[in-house]
């Protein structure tokens, strides 16, 4: 059963920190708080699509920002902000190395101005 839900205040952080320093990142954050999102069938690593009203034609189109961060198990997580075809946010996808469940949802690094 798919649970549509708006983003939480860390995800939108971690968005936020991604993207701020792109073309496309001030409008796409500004929409965040706006936004639905699902999450997807990825074996409980976090990634997140962005949902819409009526039917989703929409596909992925590239990357807008990677981030290469740890899980709290010193897991590595590969975190990317997706775009698609339109340049609207697609997708946050998190991938941990080693395949298992996220422990924690990664937060802002205090150290790092950009990802």
């Amino acid at each position: 059963m798919m649970i549509v839900r708006k983003l939480k205040q860390d995800e939108v952080a971690l968005i936020t920190w991604m993207i701020k320093n792109t073309v496309e990142g001030p409008n796409i954050i500004r929409e965040l708080d706006k936004i639905s999102v699902e999450e997807m069938d990825d074996g409980g690593m976090g990634s997140l699509k962005v949902v819409v009203n009526g039917e989703d034609r929409r596909i992925y189109s590239r990357d807008l920002a990677k981030a290469d961060l740890w899980d709290m198990d010193k897991v590595p997580l590969f975190i990317s902000v997706n775009l698609d075809t339109d340049g609207n946010f697609f997708e946050l996808d998190i991938f941990k190395a080693d395949n298992s469940p996220l422990k924690k949802f990664p937060k802002v690094p205090d150290n790092l101005d950009n990802p």
